[in-house]
């Protein structure tokens, strides 16, 4: 796959030479010191993205866009600007000439490298991984249940720019339909039904991938874990569940294990531990238990 090409306008060469540091390992950087010079550029060469600098004399960013955007290689070019003032006259300027988003100066070098990366996605350039999207989708799940449905509709406007798998696009749009037409409880459903797709794509559960694994060592190591957070060990019990997912499980106990590392990694064991409790009653009353516990005189949960 090529390098994309972003070019960087700015007339400070200290912040050309930062950001071009700073971004060289990822993408070809073309410096240029002035908007004249980017202008010239573009007559005769492309690039993918601009990172243009509002605050320079002679022409400054505003004066340097339209002048870009008025160039067949320069219409439809992304631009995010760079600036040390905000004001709103200047957002309101450059939103009109299409900029794509808004960085304040100074600037963290990991907060940038994420604003370039997410415009790349929208423009389906850049794949959304299956992580950050199942991040997003939990939080569109969580925004659900606080009955947040503007702000949801909002960001699922904003996911669907994203280049994603068609079956989880498709789903998505389902969810807008559901809550636009005032089904909240079915958007739910829906999301959650996402959720757990991409569980199934992040796990690698493809029926090859997991171990098998019998009810009685689950339920042993759902124990030891809930020994650990009773110790106060809650770094060694999501390192056991972590663990667990590498294994074939039920799908009730495999979500519910997605929920209390959820928990966990939000340092709320409290909540994690009920969802424990749940898990192990829930396996204990297996058949498989069951058989074990009449044939052998197995007791495998301390809660029952």
């Amino acid at each position: 796959m090529n390098r994309m090409k972003i070019m960087v306008v700015d007339d400070n060469t200290v912040n050309l030479a930062t950001i071009e540091q700073e971004l060289s390992d990822r993408y070809d950087i073309i410096p240029m010191l002035t908007g004249r010079r980017a202008i010239k550029y573009l007559y005769r060469e492309t690039c993918d993205m601009i990172l243009l600098d509002v605050q320079m004399p002679i022409m400054d960013g505003i004066e340097t866009l339209r002048e870009i955007r008025t160039q067949e290689n320069g219409v439809d070019v992304p631009v995010i600007f760079l600036t040390a003032r905000r004001d709103s006259q200047t957002v309101l300027e450059g939103s009109k000439l299409g900029i794509v988003d808004f960085i304040t100066k100074p600037f963290d070098s990991d907060d940038l490298k994420q604003r370039i990366d997410t415009v790349f996605k929208k423009l389906g350039v850049l794949p959304l991984e299956n992580e950050e999207l199942y991040e997003r989708i939990n939080g569109l799940y969580k925004g659900l249940l606080d009955l947040q449905e503007e702000k949801v509709l909002k960001e699922i406007d904003e996911m669907l720019q994203f280049k994603m798998d068609d079956d989880i696009l498709g789903r998505l749009n389902n969810v807008k339909m559901k809550l636009e037409a005032g089904n909240t409880e079915g958007a739910i459903e829906m999301t959650e039904h996402i959720k757990d797709m991409l569980d199934h794509k992040l796990d690698g559960i493809d029926g090859k991938n997991l171990a098998p694994i019998s009810m009685v060592e689950i339920i042993t190591r759902l124990n030891a874990a809930l020994d650990d957070l009773e110790a106060f060990k809650t770094k060694e019990a999501l390192e056991r569940l972590k663990d667990l997912k590498g294994y074939e499980l039920p799908d009730n106990t495999r979500k519910d294990l997605k929920r209390s590392i959820e928990y966990l990694k939000a340092y709320d064991d409290i909540e994690a531990k009920k969802i424990l409790e749940s898990m192990i009653m829930f396996v204990n009353d297996s058949d498989e238990i069951k058989n074990t516990r009449h044939g052998r005189g197995y007791h495998s949960s301390r809660l029952s």
